[in-house]
């Protein structure tokens, strides 16, 4: 009897039986697995590998350094320039009430009502500041007028006041879930009872952690808005 002739296996038939996901028929014949062709294929390519890896890696760490130096230089250049807008918008203003100032002798009742007087023009030159700033769009547009309570720490008494004020820009109306409040701008100012000038600045809150190194690198408020030194 003459047997069938014997018929060969396609590349993907082969594949399919040396991975048991295909049983070939009978009259099908499948080569054997070439283990030892596929351990020397698998040693080269170990070699080739090793060699890619060997070129790559470098090249990977090279990339990685670089860039960690363009993201720090980056990072600086955006401080510098953050440092730059805040210290701009932190500039100092000045007026003076000279025209206020008690007469020498003046009772304290006076002297207390000049002082109120100057308090006075010195929140009004702020407004109109802040009314400026507004203007030019640098700031939101302010709705009410500064209030002003002094300073944490600062004296309460004495021939300078050091106050924290707020200029409101959006008002708050109290809710079943929130209190009543504002949106506004912090003003900082010094007030020099005993010449009659004052100064005031802008005070731009601490800027975000990525554009902060280190609590040293956050710009702070001119000398003429803060506490005297004591």
């Amino acid at each position: 009897m003459q047997q069938a002739p014997e018929q060969k296996a396609n590349p993907f038939e082969i594949l399919g039986a040396w991975l048991h996901i295909w049983t070939p028929p009978r009259d099908v014949r499948i080569p054997p697995v070439p283990w030892r062709k596929i351990g020397l294929y698998s040693l080269v390519g170990a070699v080739i590998v090793g060699i890619g890896l060997a070129i790559m890696v470098p090249r990977i760490d090279s990339s990685k350094d670089q860039y960690a130096a363009d993201y720090a230089a980056f990072k600086e250049r955006v401080r510098q320039e953050n440092v730059a807008r805040i210290n701009k918008a932190q500039a100092a203003k000045t007026g003076e009430g000279l025209a206020l100032r008690p007469a020498d002798g003046a009772s304290a009742a006076e002297v207390e009502a000049a002082r109120t007087q100057l308090m006075d023009k010195m929140q009004t030159d702020m407004y109109a500041d802040a009314k400026a700033r507004s203007a030019s769009g640098e700031i939101k547009q302010v709705t009410a007028p500064p209030t002003c309570e002094r300073a944490e720490g600062t004296p309460t008494s004495g021939p300078i006041g050091v106050f924290n004020c707020f200029i409101q820009t959006t008002p708050i109306s109290s809710g079943k879930r929130n209190m009543a409040g504002a949106l506004g701008y912090p003003f900082r100012a010094v007030v020099h009872f005993d010449t009659y000038t004052y100064a005031w600045c802008k005070a731009e809150l601490v800027p975000g952690e990525k554009l902060v190194v280190s609590p040293e690198s956050a710009p702070l408020l001119p000398p003429a808005c803060r506490p005297p030194k004591t």
